[in-house]
């Protein structure tokens, strides 16, 4: 594979990883807020379940960036790992829209 190429495969794959990143703190900033104070210990518990897997989540991506930054990754494996921290944040998103419409009911 052309060198050039693959640098231009990895910026897209940093670009990705850093939209997905905002997003996270973004979410972290919301879940912190009045907004979504829970009404229960129940609600209490998914709350600070979500909030730590939002805040793990972003220290993954973290290392995830320094590691591309750093070329210590190849691209596919670097790709998988782009990946799973999308998918990561699905799921958690899912766990918030489930938080909401149980708090609200």
């Amino acid at each position: 594979m052309n060198t050039s190429a693959t640098m231009n495969d990895t910026d897209q794959l940093v670009m990705r990883l850093e939209r997905n990143h905002r997003c996270v703190l973004r979410m972290v900033r919301k879940l912190n807020s009045y907004q979504f104070e829970p009404k229960n210990y129940d609600g209490f518990v998914k709350l600070q379940d979500i909030k730590s897997g939002f805040k793990n989540l972003a220290k993954e991506q973290m290392l995830l960036f320094n590691e591309l930054q750093n070329q210590n990754l190849h691209f596919h494996p670097a790709l998988d790992k782009v990946k799973a921290s999308l998918k990561k944040f699905n799921v958690l998103e899912q766990k918030v829209a489930a938080y909401i419409l149980d708090s609200h009911h």
